[in-house]
C-alpha cells in the first residue's frame, strides 16, 4: 500500500514542521505540503531539506480546499492511502505501518486513525464511538495492544484514509472552511457504509488549540482553546452539520449539548469573553441561515 502524507501548513513553526517531516520520512513513499499562508521562501527550504514537496496556493483558502488539493495530488501520484496532518503534529515511530495494518485487514474501513496525546498537557485524546444513544469514549491507556474502535469519526490529523474510500464517498467540504469538516466526512462516510477505525498503538503527538487555560471546575483541569474567530466556525459549522440528513437524531442531540458547555466555558474562563461572544452569535445565526465560506 503507497501512502501520501498531505499537511496543511499556515504559517508553521518550521522546527516543528521539521520535526514531523523527520518522522514521517521513513514511514511513507510521498510528503506533500500544501501552504495554506505564511513565508514560502523558508517553507520551501524546510521541504527541501526534509524531501518533501511544496505546493503553495497562495492563499488561506481554507483547510478542505488545501486538504483536497493535497488529496488530489498524492491520488495522481498513485498513492493508494492518504494520511492527513496538521502541521504541528508529530507521529511515533510506526505509526503509519500500524494505520496500514489496519485498512489492510478491514477492507471496509475508509479511514483509521492514531490515537493523540497532547504535547502540552499530556492528556490522551479518546475515541467516540457509537451506542446507538449518547455516543460512548474509549481513551487507549497503553494497556490495548492490538485493539480498535469502531470510532464514530476522526479527526483528520493521524488519519490514513484509503483512496477508494475517497472516490466512493467524496473529498473534504471546502465551503467550511475550518472546523467540523473532518467530522462531516466521517459521517458522511458511515451513512455509505463504510467504518471509521480508532487504532490504539498508532501513536501521534499533536497540540489542540492555540493555548491552554487552567480551571478548576470540581477538579483542576488544563482546558485548550483556539482564537476567538474559530468560534465563528466551530458554532456555525456545528449547526450547518446537524442540517445535513445523515446525522442521526441522537447526534443532534449530543451536539447541541456540547455547543451549550463550550459556550458557557468560552464565556465564564476563556479570555476576550465579549469578542467571543459577539462571534458564537454570529456563527450561530449564520449556520442557522445554512451561510459557508469564510467569515464574512
Amino acid at each position: 500500500m503507497k501512502v501520501a502524507s498531505v499537511t496543511v501548513s499556515f504559517k508553521p513553526d518550521l522546527p516543528a514542521l521539521g520535526r514531523q517531516l523527520a518522522s514521517l520520512r521513513p514511514q511513507v513513499d510521498l510528503m506533500l505540503i500544501v501552504n495554506n499562508g505564511g513565508d514560502d521562501e523558508s517553507l520551501q527550504v524546510c521541504c527541501q531539506e526534509n524531501g518533501a514537496t511544496l505546493i503553495d496556493l497562495g492563499r488561506n483558502a481554507g483547510i478542505g480546499f488545501a486538504q483536497n488539493r493535497g488529496i488530489e495530488a498524492a491520488i495522481n501520484s498513485g498513492a493508494d492511502a492518504v494520511l492527513l496532518m496538521d502541521q504541528d503534529s508529530e507521529p511515533q515511530p510506526e505509526m503509519v505501518a500500524l494505520l496500514k495494518q489496519a485498512l489492510l485487514a478491514n477492507p471496509e474501513a475508509a479511514a483509521s486513525g492514531a490515537s493523540s496525546v497532547d504535547l502540552r498537557t499530556q492528556r490522551r485524546s479518546f475515541f467516540e464511538f457509537e451506542t446507538g444513544g449518547w455516543p460512548g469514549r474509549w481513551a487507549p491507556s497503553g494497556d490495548a495492544p492490538g485493539q480498535t474502535v469502531h470510532a464514530a469519526y476522526l479527526i483528520a490529523s493521524g488519519s490514513l484514509l484509503r483512496v477508494k474510500a475517497l472516490q466512493a464517498i467524496g473529498l473534504m467540504r471546502e465551503d467550511w472552511f475550518i472546523d467540523h469538516v473532518d467530522t462531516e466526512w466521517s459521517l458522511r462516510a458511515r451513512s455509505r457504509g463504510w467504518v471509521m477505525l480508532g487504532v490504539a498503538d498508532a501513536q501521534l503527538g499533536h497540540r489542540l488549540g492555540d493555548k491552554v487555560t487552567k480551571i478548576w471546575f470540581g477538579r483542576a483541569r488544563q482546558v485548550p482553546h483556539h482564537s476567538p474567530q474559530r468560534n465563528y466556525y466551530m458554532f456555525r459549522n456545528a449547526l450547518l452539520l446537524l442540517r445535513e440528513p445523515f446525522v442521526a437524531r441522537h447526534w443532534r442531540r449530543y451536539h447541541l449539548t456540547r455547543l451549550a458547555q463550550l459556550f458557557f466555558f468560552f464565556l465564564a474562563f476563556a479570555p476576550e469573553r465579549w469578542l467571543r461572544f459577539r462571534l458564537m452569535m454570529r456563527g450561530l445565526l449564520d449556520g442557522l441561515i445554512g451561510r459557508t465560506g469564510p467569515m464574512p
